[in-house]
């Protein structure tokens, strides 16, 4: 298959994707090749026949996309692609715009019964982003940084329109501008990387969402409860991030490095291999401290 041809496929296609049949897009891309042009013209090059053609015209008129411009026999020009594919654009947004408003008067004002399970990277990552898109006051969140470029973008532009940001991160501090509406604690006072860990969101106490370690299961809600769970815990993530942050010697010589000593207390499983490692290293180095 040669290139025009497979460009002329290509654009059929995409004619079809916007509302074309496939007559229809096979006749204007005729029209727009070899226009002015009859129907009889018109069929053989797009291989229809003649009173199919008559049919399509009609159809392409009513859209915009062509005009009659003589009657015996009756002969047609397309409208400038650019120009009809602008107008349409234009419409369909208009129209797309107009929907919107008018179908969200028709759902409830809060999808609070249910909890959104999501199985796939896919669309965890598209309700993280449309979550935050969402934001209009806070958003608080837990996560290993740096973060995926789309999130961090999305982050940034809520940030821009006067979002509050309160981020606890485990690794690199982020670098998100937006002055005293952007607050950032490492993990525990230290950001130190102690193993896999829930990414966690909550918006404007309205929504949130939790994606497990693996990044391939998720669970989305604005149920209050849902909600309340989540925006709660990342609360006091941030609350014992700053404590830590502030008094880290005494409260490590009271409850060991990474609070293992209540976590052996009061942790249901082992203490994992990833956090032992931290706080051994973390005891050498105060041994090697108090020695110096």
């Amino acid at each position: 298959m040669s290139a025009a041809k497979t460009d002329l496929a290509d654009i059929i296609e995409k004619l079809g994707q916007i509302g074309f049949s496939d007559q229809e897009a096979r006749i204007y891309v005729a029209l727009v090749q070899i226009g002015p042009a009859t129907a009889y013209e018109l069929g053989k090059q797009a291989k229809l026949a003649v009173p199919n053609t008559y049919n399509v015209m009609r159809s392409l008129t009513e859209k915009g996309a062509a005009s009659q411009v003589s009657g015996q026999p009756a002969r047609y020009i397309a409208v400038q692609p650019q120009q009809f594919l602008e107008t349409m654009a234009s419409r369909t947004t208009r129209i797309c715009e107009e929907l919107a408003g008018q179908m969200g008067s028709l759902s409830p004002e809060a999808n609070d019964d249910y909890v959104e399970m999501l199985s796939t990277p896919a669309a965890i990552d598209k309700r993280i982003l449309a979550t935050i898109e969402d934001a209009r006051s806070q958003i608080l969140l837990k996560a290993t940084s740096p973060l995926p470029e789309r999130v961090h973008k999305a982050l940034q532009a809520a940030a821009k329109r006067g979002v509050e940001i309160l981020f606890v991160y485990y690794g690199d501090k982020p670098k998100l501008r937006g002055g005293a509406k952007v607050r950032l604690w490492p993990h525990e006072g230290n950001g130190a990387n102690i193993g896999a860990d829930f990414f966690l969101l909550c918006v404007d106490f309205k929504r949130a969402l939790a994606r497990e370690p693996s990044g391939l299961n998720g669970a989305y809600s604005e149920n209050r409860s849902f909600v309340y769970l989540a925006g709660v815990f990342l609360r006091h993530e941030l609350y014992l991030a700053e404590i830590m942050t502030k008094f880290e010697t005494e409260i490590e010589d009271a409850f060991g490095p990474a609070l293992y000593k209540l976590r052996e207390s009061y942790g249901m499983l082992a203490m994992e291999e990833d956090i032992r490692r931290f706080v051994e290293s973390r005891l050498k180095r105060r041994s090697a401290e108090i020695v110096d």
